[in-house]
């Protein structure tokens, strides 16, 4: 995030750089939320825990929520690539000591760097009370981490069939009890642990154990992506699962299906109106005071001229034309092309002496663009930037606002979107394939149109062709 005193990079990367009815959730109170506790586990604030946290404030329940084990180690194994999450389970039965007893007060547990709240905790109450379960867990479409489980479950005659341990709410008292069963490692798997658990006859039937089949509160999208679209009622957006008809209070982005979730938290917990557009956009954003130009953020633009380029010198104005103080910025140029060397050392001379720095790489130094942006980087945090612009030559700034109005945003990744007049080309992907390659998102044209503007969620592993 950009910030005065903020030493991580924030890089603005741009690229020259059947029919089924359905109402939204009421708010209006229908159970009492006094006895209900909301915990979850999370070791680091990341992007996903902020947006949990988001989404917990949007439905004010804040009050009722206890996180575990924030700013401590993760204890739980490497869960991207390996069962794991025992230490969740070790830190929920510690949590719960105090109320063992309490056959009445209601225990909602979620995963929350991908997890996201639809509706508010009583209409999420009101509808386990409806299911007459003393616990209730999420359910999805693959028994998971023992496949060789799947014989074992109960059978469905419609609905997903396999437990999943990312969301489940219960009494106090019962969940309690699942948790004090068996003692558990924490790098052991806390699903296999619940599923267990679930699977004999006996414990199931005590303690009233049931799973969300049609996901009436819990929808885990891995495996069902399909069966869920985002649809309008007003001014509010919710999810709709096509398939059982209903409309999910808690969604849970479980294994592989993460880029989807982040597509669609750009409009899910009120983050997008249809009329306001993009809500999420302006909390913690910020105001640049114009008379205080010694408190905007240090910046080191990186800029990036790898091929023959028209219309350099205009370029060029446009950098020099931004409303940002230069006493305020670093300047980094790596130019590979010789023809081009009288522009760049001509802007280099007349303005260089204008910025905090200014460093450029000529074509005769012969390092490669590989190299240069990771030299740019580097030299970031050496000069300790708050932020880092990396623009292509191809790529104007037209307008003279852009890097002001970007670190204004106070985001992590920021982009200006580039697009190509009357063609559906642009600088970014609405979403990509497992392996790594592009698909286009439900959204796409609706951005690039300009008709919806978002918080684009970036995966890791994105790429420019």
């Amino acid at each position: 995030m950009f910030g005065d005193k903020g030493t991580t990079i924030g890089r603005c990367l741009a690229w020259c750089c059947v029919f089924l009815t359905y109402h939204v959730v009421s708010e209006a109170p229908a159970a009492d939320v006094n006895d209900v506790l909301v915990f979850t586990v999370a070791s680091n604030e990341t992007d996903g825990f902020q947006r949990y946290l988001r989404s917990v404030e949007v439905y004010r329940f804040r009050d009722n929520l206890r996180i575990l084990g924030l700013g401590e180690p993760w204890k739980g194994g490497n869960v991207v690539n390996y069962a794991g999450g025992g230490y969740k389970i070790n830190l929920l039965k510690k949590a719960l000591e105090e109320y063992r007893n309490d056959e009445k007060k209601i225990i909602l547990f979620t995963d929350s760097y991908d997890v996201i709240f639809l509706g508010g905790l009583s209409a999420i109450v009101e509808r386990f009370l409806d299911t007459d379960a003393r616990v209730l867990f999420s359910a999805e479409a693959y028994c998971w981490p023992d496949k060789s489980l799947a014989t074992h479950y109960p059978a469905v005659s419609r609905g997903k069939r396999y437990l999943n341990s990312g969301g489940f709410i219960g009494y106090a008292s019962d969940v309690y009890e699942i948790l004090d069963k068996a003692l558990i490692k924490d790098e052991d798997d806390d699903q296999l642990f619940y599923t267990t658990v679930y699977l004999q006859d006996e414990l199931r039937m005590r303690h009233k154990i049931k799973l969300d089949h049609k996901s009436e509160i819990f929808q885990n999208l891995f495996g069902a992506v399909a069966d869920v679209e985002l649809r309008f009622k007003g001014e509010e957006a919710y999810l709709q699962n096509i398939v059982y008809n209903t409309v999910p209070l808690i969604l849970h982005g479980n294994g592989h299906s993460k880029l989807v979730l982040n597509s669609l938290g750009n409009y899910l917990a009120r983050a997008w109106t249809p009329n306001e557009g993009c809500l999420a956009c302006w909390e913690q954003t910020i105001e640049l005071n114009k008379t205080k130009p010694g408190m905007y953020p240090v910046i080191l633009i990186a800029i990036f001229i790898e091929h023959p380029t028209p219309f350099l010198e205009e370029f060029f104005q446009a950098i020099y034309r931004q409303a940002y103080p230069k006493s305020r910025l670093h300047l980094f140029i790596h130019n590979t092309v010789p023809y081009h060397e009288s522009v760049v050392y001509d802007f280099f001379e007349r303005t260089s002496q204008e910025y905090l720095s200014a460093k450029q790489i000529l074509p005769s130094d012969g390092i490669s663009e590989v190299d240069a942006r990771k030299l740019a980087l580097e030299h970031c945090l050496l000069k300790e930037c708050s932020g880092y612009l990396s623009i292509d030559a191809v790529a104007h700034l037209d307008n003279e606002h852009m890097l002001k109005l970007l670190v204004e945003q106070q985001r992590g990744i920021v982009a200006p979107l580039l697009i190509r007049p009357y063609k559906a080309w642009s600088n970014f992907w609405g979403a990509i394939t497992d392996d790594g390659f592009y698909a286009r998102s439900f959204d796409y044209m609706e951005i690039i149109k300009n008709e919806r503007r978002t918080i684009l969620s970036f995966p890791s592993q994105y790429k420019l062709q």
